[in-house]
């Protein structure tokens, strides 16, 4: 290069600095400032060069970890959706509903009871009172630890729903305990047909299924007899 003590094209430069220095800051990284002398102003184009070199290392790493946070929040998305997965699977499995009888379906509910899991166990006793026609069904309440307020209006809107369907729901296993807190809660289970235990309910609802069956059969003579004559 040519050694000068004086800034050879002064506005050249410096106006070709300050185009750089707006490509740079419009986002272009690979522009760097060309100097064909060396004098007093060869410092300053050559310390700019620096500084683009540092922010577009800069620039790049912030990118790359950009990237590498953005994987992983992908991952943690993708996990949080196979864990909310795993737990609708695992109400669906803690909420089955067994037709045990001509007529009469189970479900056996166990554990505490919230909203989420009320809404599930109520789609999947309607869907299989549709699907089996059964008129008579259980819900077995002996694995419930406690009954408050809300669980009591979650059993009141399942057996409500079943009705809508034509069938009647038996609510089963209410213990000393439980009775207690429904009583001291004021929590008003008039319309609802309870029994003690799993047994009773199974047995007033065979008798109530033998009773149809008998009725039916003695419907369907007479319109035999009456078809007869």
């Amino acid at each position: 290069m040519e050694s000068n003590t004086t800034i050879t094209n002064a506005k050249v430069r410096i106006d070709h600095i300050e185009d750089v220095l707006s490509s740079v800051a419009a986002g272009d990284l690979d522009l760097r400032i060309e100097s064909e002398v060396e004098d007093d102003l060869t410092g300053v184009e050559q310390a700019i060069n620096l500084l683009i070199d540092d922010l577009t290392h800069e620039l790049k790493k912030s990118n790359q970890m950009k990237e590498e946070m953005q994987e992983k929040l992908l991952k943690i998305q993708d996990q949080q959706k196979m864990i909310f997965q795993q737990q609708e699977d695992l109400m669906e499995l803690s909420s089955p509903v067994s037709k045990v009888w001509d007529n009469i379906l189970i479900l056996p509910v166990i554990g505490t009871l919230d909203s989420q899991r009320t809404q599930i166990m109520m789609e999947n006793l309607l869907m299989k009172i549709v699907s089996t026609g059964c008129t008579t069904a259980i819900l077995d309440i002996t694995g419930v630890p406690t009954v408050d307020t809300q669980v009591a209006n979650h059993l009141l809107k399942t057996v409500t729903a079943a009705r809508l369907l034509g069938a009647e729901c038996i609510v089963s296993g209410i213990s000393p305990a439980i009775a207690q807190t429904i009583v001291h809660l004021g929590i008003n289970l008039s319309n609802i047909l309870t029994k003690a235990t799993l047994q009773s309910a199974m047995i007033y609802a065979m008798k109530k299924n033998d009773q149809l069956v008998e009725g039916k059969i003695k419907i369907d003579m007479k319109e035999l007899d009456d078809n007869q004559l």
